[in-house]
């Protein structure tokens, strides 16, 4: 079997916001309902984070429903796990994760998170606090975290609120935060316990977006384009391969003619499948391909080369 090497190149578009800051996206569950995704990318949020599981067994309903039509359009998609370490071990919880949302999880995807906040039980709170010592339910934590990370090669991120950010063991500041504050406001959060810096603000609980009925989180990250692109599409050692590095293709997004750079055998082959796994078919000829004919979109362009890994590069067409 050939091994995969994913080089992700991603057009972020205009956002409907005047801030400095410009990558703005949400996270949905199956509260949300259906959800059109093509709106919602046409408002200009870049990115989405899908509830996929709950605990050891639960599955988010809509989560494949979710991530293939968010996948279909330009969203940048990703998968969380809502903990549930009142009931479950961590490796119980990590591995109903992974079973379910490890296709979704990798270069040209947002990075797994676990969703730690007080569950609900038969209507009533459960205040994890009051359950486990910080060390207990750090521990929980950092269990599942290195689960997940040695399973897929991705380091997840973290989502907390201040409590938890504060009653967390500082051991935990090593993976990527993302922060809830529903403050309205885009300013950068505010008593995050022992983290210097964070990935990503929950700035709103009550957006109102299109494509979606009723309200919904809102999200901001706290980094440039080139270092959002970064995060999906070099967050893996293996994005490290030589052969992955040396190939490049440009322009990126391309209008008519794709032009392939770096160490191609003669003997590669090549083909072209759009999002939803439709195979379009292709010329290259002297290390171009012309692509004038297809749709704007995302594509993804896959280099078989004999005896070496498999190379795919994510285009987008204009």
């Amino acid at each position: 079997m050939f091994k995969l090497f994913f080089i992700s190149f991603i057009l972020l578009l205009s956002t409907p916001f005047t801030f400095s800051q410009t990558i703005y996206g949400i996270d949905v569950s199956h509260w949300q309902g259906n959800i059109d995704w093509e709106l919602l990318s046409e408002d200009g949020y870049t990115f989405s984070w899908v509830k996929a599981t709950e605990g050891m067994t639960y599955t988010d309903p809509m989560f494949f429903n979710n991530i293939s039509n968010g996948m279909a359009t330009d969203i940048v998609m990703g998968a969380y796990h809502f903990a549930r370490p009142d009931n479950n071990t961590a490796e119980e919880d990590a591995t109903n994760f992974l079973n379910i949302a490890s296709d979704y999880i990798g270069p040209g995807f947002l990075p797994p998170v676990l969703d730690l906040e007080n569950p609900y039980s038969g209507g009533q709170v459960i205040v994890l606090t009051d359950l486990f010592t910080a060390q207990q339910l750090s521990d929980w934590v950092a269990e599942w975290m290195g689960l997940v990370e040695a399973s897929t090669g991705i380091s997840p991120f973290i989502y907390i609120n201040g409590n938890f950010a504060n009653y967390l063991n500082p051991s935990l500041n090593s993976y990527g935060l993302w922060f809830a504050q529903p403050d309205e406001n885009l300013d950068p959060p505010t008593n995050i316990g022992s983290w210097s810096e964070w990935g990503f603000k929950q700035y709103s609980w009550w957006g109102n977006v299109s494509g979606i009925n009723g309200d919904v989180d809102l999200n901001i990250f706290n980094g440039s384009i080139s270092e959002f692109n970064d995060l999906i599409g070099l967050n893996t050692a293996e994005i490290n391969h030589p052969l992955a590095r040396n190939i490049k293709a440009y322009p990126n997004p391309v209008i008519s003619h794709l032009t392939l750079d770096g160490q191609i055998p003669a003997n590669a082959r090549f083909s072209l499948n759009d999002m939803n796994g439709v195979l379009h078919p292709i010329k290259h000829r002297d290390g171009r391909i012309d692509v004038s004919k297809l749709q704007s979109g995302f594509y993804f362009l896959t280099i078989l080369i004999p005896d070496n890994p498999t190379v795919i590069l994510k285009i987008s067409k204009a």
